[in-house]
C-alpha cells in the first residue's frame, strides 16, 4: 500500500490499478475523493469498495443525480472542491483520473499550476494525492516536465500492494564541467531526476566555449488566461453573474459591477451612442478587458498574461463565441430581461452560459497560442555568418528499464534506497557501495546495476560504467535508455563511432526521441560527418520543431561547412523560440562581429 501524505504521479494506460489503490485506502477507513471522466455509478459497480467515496464526474453533462464539474473551471470549482475536501478530511486521499481531459479543456501550463497548487495543499493537510496518467498520450518532454512537481513517480503496476520506501522530491543538477549522465532508476522511478542526475536535457547547444554550460532546452511559453467574466444588465446596471478565476479574490463583486457599468456607459455615450452589439477594449495595468454590448446585456471579460498576439489571432473566434452565448441567454431569458426588476434569482440559470463561454474562449485561446508557436518557429532574420566550432554536448536523461524487478528482498531494497539518497547528495562513491550491497544480495537487481553505472559515470569512471551498462543490456537489450547512456559514456572516452552505434540501437527502439537524434547529430559532426549530422538534426526537428537547442546545434553544423545563410537562419529560429538562449545568441553575435555587422 502506498505511504500516506505524499503526492504520486502513476503511469497507467487505462486507470485500473489506481482505483484498486484507492479501494485499499477506503477499506482502511480513509476518506476519499475521486475526480474522474468515468461515469460514477458505473465506476462504483466496477470498484465496489468505492461505495463510500465521493466521486465527481468531470463532464460538461449534468443531471441524473450525478455530481458533475466542468474541467474548464479548473481554478475555481475544481480547486475549491479538492482543497476543501483536504482541509476537512485530514489524512484523506484524492485521486484524479482525467488529466488528459483537463489538458484538452485548458492549456498545459494552467493545468501544471493547478497540480502544483493541489500538491502543496495536500502536503500542508497530510493528504495523499494521486494523479494517474497515460504517459503515451503526451510527448516525453511534457511527461518529464510534469513529473518534476510530484514527490513520487512510477508505473502504477509496480506499487499496487507495496509500500513505497523512498520519499525524495527534488531533482539535483550535476556539477560542471563533467557531463552528467542520464536518469538513474529508483524503487519508484523518481521524478524527474535520479539519485545523481539532473532533469532530462537531451542535448546541448554546441558553443565556442569549451566549458559545459547547464542548459534546460526550454522553449518560451506564453500565456493568456481569463481572470473574470462579468454579466451586467444594461438598463439597470445590475451585476447578474460574475465568474472569477482569481486565487485570492478580495474584490466586492457589486462594487466592480458598478465600476464596469460606469465604464460601459462612458464608452457607449462617447463612442457608440445608440449602438448595440458592439465590442470595446480597455487595457489597464497589464489586463485586457474585452467589453460586449448587446440588446439587454453587457459582458466584460478580463484577460491577464503576456501573450497578446495569440489573443489577437483568436479574437475573431472569441467574439463569435461571445455573441453566440449572449444571444442564447437573451433568447432564453428575454421576458425576464425585458421587465427586469433587479431580482438576480430569476436569472440564476445564466450561470451555465458563463461556463460554456469560458470553455469556448479557452479553446479559442489555445488555438491562437498554437498558431503563434507555429509562427514563432519561422526565422526572423537571415544573413551571412561564419562557421562556429563545436563543444561537447550534455547527455540525455533516461527512464526505467522495460523489465522491472518484482519481489526484491527487503535488505536489498533498503541498500538500494540508501544509494539513491546518497546519489542525490552527490556522494557517488558511497552510493556505489550501497548499490554493490544490493547487487550482492540479488545479482540481477537491474535498477541497482543501472544506478551504479550512472554513479560511476558521474565520477568519470567511464570504463566501469560501460561494463555496468553492458550488464543491464545483457538482461534487457530492449532498454533504449541503457543504450543511450552507454553511448554517452563511449563518446566521453573518445570512442565516438561506438557511441553512434549505441545511439542507433536506442533509436531503433525509440525513434521518436528528439534528444537521441540530436545527440547522434553532435557525435556525427565531431567525426566530420556533417551532412549526416544535419540529417539527424532534421529528424529531431521533425519530432520537436520547437526545441531551440536543436536549431542552435544545426546552425553550428551548417556553419562548419560554409552554409552561412542557413546557419544564421537556424540561430534566429532558436532565438525566436527562446530569446534568452545564451549559447545561440552568443554564437550568432560572434558571427555578426566577425562580419562587422554587430
Amino acid at each position: 500500500m502506498l505511504e500516506t501524505g505524499f503526492n504520486y504521479l502513476l503511469y497507467e494506460e487505462k486507470a485500473d490499478i489506481s482505483y484498486r489503490i484507492l479501494e485499499d485506502f477506503v477499506s482502511k477507513g480513509a476518506p476519499a475523493l475521486c475526480l474522474t471522466t468515468a461515469y460514477p455509478s458505473k465506476l462504483k459497480k466496477m470498484y465496489k469498495k468505492l461505495a463510500d467515496a465521493t466521486v465527481i464526474w468531470l463532464s460538461e453533462s449534468s443531471g441524473g443525480g450525478v455530481e458533475t464539474m466542468s474541467a474548464s473551471r479548473l481554478d475555481f470549482e475544481v480547486t475549491r472542491t479538492m482543497t476543501r475536501f483536504m482541509r476537512d478530511n485530514k489524512g484523506g486521499i484524492v485521486l484524479l483520473d482525467g488529466f488528459e481531459y483537463l489538458i484538452l479543456e485548458n492549456d498545459f501550463e494552467k493545468v501544471r499550476k493547478f497540480i502544483k497548487k493541489i500538491n502543496d495543499f495536500a502536503s500542508m493537510n497530510e493528504a495523499t494525492f494521486i494523479v494517474t496518467v497515460n504517459k503515451e498520450s503526451f510527448p516525453k518532454e511534457v511527461i518529464t516536465t510534469l513529473s518534476k512537481d510530484f514527490d513520487i513517480v512510477g508505473n502504477a503496476a509496480d506499487y499496487y500492494g507495496e509500500k513505497i520506501e523512498d520519499k525524495t522530491v527534488a531533482a539535483q543538477s550535476a556539477p560542471a564541467p563533467t557531463p552528467p549522465p542520464p536518469q538513474t532508476h529508483s524503487s519508484f522511478t523518481p521524478s524527474p531526476s535520479p539519485a545523481a542526475a539532473p532533469p532530462r536535457a537531451a542535448h546541448h547547444d554546441e558553443d565556442l566555449i569549451g566549458e559545459i554550460m547547464k542548459e534546460d532546452a526550454r522553449t518560451t511559453t506564453t500565456e493568456m488566461e481569463i481572470e473574470d467574466i462579468y454579466l451586467i444588465h444594461r438598463s439597470t446596471g445590475t451585476l447578474i453573474q460574475r465568474r472569477t478565476w482569481r486565487e485570492n479574490d478580495l474584490i466586492d463583486p457589486d462594487l466592480v459591477g458598478s465600476m464596469f457599468r460606469a465604464i460601459l456607459d462612458f464608452i457607449n455615450q462617447s463612442f457608440a451612442s445608440g449602438e448595440v452589439a458592439s465590442f470595446s477594449r480597455i487595457d489597464v495595468k497589464g489586463y485586457i478587458i474585452l467589453i460586449y454590448d448587446s440588446k439587454y446585456l453587457s459582458l466584460a471579460m478580463v484577460f491577464s498574461g503576456n501573450a497578446e498576439l495569440p489573443l489577437y489571432r483568436a479574437m475573431d473566434d472569441i467574439k463569435a463565441i461571445i455573441k453566440e452565448n449572449i444571444a442564447e441567454v437573451e433568447e432564453n431569458y428575454e421576458n425576464a430581461l425585458e421587465d427586469y426588476d433587479g431580482d438576480v434569482d430569476s436569472l440564476r440559470g445564466t450561470r451555465k452560459y458563463m461556463d460554456y463561454l469560458s470553455t469556448g474562449v479557452n479553446r479559442a485561446l489555445e488555438k491562437g497560442m498554437k498558431a503563434d508557436k507555429r509562427a514563432n518557429a519561422q526565422p526572423a532574420v537571415s544573413t551571412e555568418a561564419a562557421s562556429v566550432p563545436a563543444r561537447r554536448p550534455r547527455p540525455p536523461s533516461g527512464h526505467a528499464p522495460v523489465n522491472v524487478e518484482q519481489n526484491v528482498p527487503e535488505e536489498a531494497a533498503e541498500a538500494f534506497n540508501q544509494g539513491v539518497q546518497l546519489g542525490r547528495l552527490r556522494r557517488y562513491d558511497e552510493a556505489i557501495e550501497f548499490y554493490d550491497k544490493a547487487i550482492a544480495i540479488r545479482s540481477d537487481y537491474i535498477k541497482a546495476i543501472f544506478n551504479k553505472a550512472v554513479a560511476l559515470q558521474m565520477l568519470n569512471r567511464l570504463e566501469e560504467a560501460i561494463l555496468a551498462y553492458d550488464q543491464v543490456l545483457a538482461v534487457n537489450p530492449g532498454d533504449p535508455e541503457a543504450w543511450s547512456n552507454k553511448g554517452i559514456a563511449l563518446r566521453g572516452m573518445g570512442r565516438t563511432q561506438e557511441a553512434i552505434e549505441c545511439y542507433d540501437q536506442a533509436l531503433s527502439l525509440n525513434p521518436g526521441d528528439a534528444g537521441l537524434w540530436s545527440n547522434r547529430g553532435i557525435a556525427l559532426r565531431s567525426l566530420g560527418m556533417v551532412e549526416e549530422a544535419i540529417e539527424s538534426y532534421d529528424q529531431a526537428l521533425k519530432i520537436n520543431p520547437n526545441d531551440a537547442g536543436i536549431w542552435s546545434n544545426k546552425g553550428v553544423a551548417l556553419g562548419s561547412i560554409g552554409e552561412l545563410e542557413e546557419a544564421l537562419d537556424c540561430y534566429e529560429r532558436a532565438l525566436a523560440i527562446d530569446p534568452n538562449r545564451r549559447v545561440a545568441r552568443r554564437n550568432r553575435d560572434i558571427l555578426l562581429k566577425k562580419l562587422g555587422r554587430a
